[in-house]
């Protein structure tokens, strides 16, 4: 079942009321006449909506594209961290041709040697270093999740190439080559009051404390204190907590 889209739905109605409202007071007023007013206010707050809608709409299925691609270049570079080497080059294998020969643990085509280092910390100099000291004629290319600045330097000064999970997770989903499942995909999902008492640190205190001081100290000046008295209380309460179980 399709989630509901909230805040599409929400930007749309604030656009098109807006320009309701703009164009019903405008009309309205110049021309003393409200049902010509109400007629321009409906037809631009339908206008202005739906213009709304497909601007919003638009930019988030490109955020949503993009925030999927990047949790998927998480998911490859953990699976492939974790992947055997015959796994490995038997994959990029494919990637490249099933002329490409394996060598050891690397692959050989078109006159380069590739070599695959997948591993979440950045490659390092010396994961260079031991590149360098292997001797063979063809040109060397390393694939790793990511690169250190020095590594990259290192690596540059003896014109070996790399490619990041970046370069990796666009060839691969090109070629179609991308993982049917990845490694700890279904990972057990963080619960609700665990990203609660995540987000509930003691930086709060300090803010819910003077929050809550301010509204009980308006409370003494409004007609309706109720609310100020029980507002207030509460983010004095949590301030509380959040100082002592933090």
């Amino acid at each position: 079942m399709k989630r509901l889209n909230l805040p599409l739905i929400l930007d749309t109605l604030f656009g098109a009321v807006s320009a309701f409202l703009l164009f019903f007071t405008a009309i309205r007023f110049y021309t003393k006449n409200a049902v010509l007013g109400l007629i321009f206010g409906v037809v631009a707050g339908i206008l202005f909506g739906l213009l709304f809608f497909l601007y919003i709409s638009n930019k988030q299925n490109k955020t949503l594209l993009i925030s999927r691609d990047e949790k998927d270049k998480k998911l490859l570079a953990l699976h492939l961290s974790l992947s055997r080497d015959e796994y490995l080059l038997n994959l990029f294998k494919k990637y490249f041709s099933s002329e490409a020969k394996i060598r050891g643990k690397r692959l050989i085509y078109g006159g380069v040697s590739y070599f695959f280092n997948f591993k979440m910390q950045p490659l390092s100099e010396d994961d260079i270093a031991r590149v360098i000291k292997l001797k063979c004629p063809e040109k060397k290319h390393i694939f790793c999740v990511k690169s250190s600045p020095e590594a990259t330097m290192l690596a540059n000064n003896f014109s070996i190439e790399i490619s990041g999970i970046d370069e990796v997770f666009s060839g691969l989903k090109k070629s179609e080559l991308l993982p049917e499942k990845y490694i700890y995909e279904e990972a057990e999902k963080i619960g609700f009051f665990k990203r609660v008492k995540a987000r509930f640190s003691r930086k709060l205190c300090a803010p819910l404390f003077w929050s809550g001081t301010a509204l009980l100290l308006l409370s003494y000046f409004t007609f309706f204190p109720i609310y100020y008295i029980i507002s207030g209380s509460l983010m004095l309460i949590l301030s509380a907590v959040a100082l002592v179980f933090n």
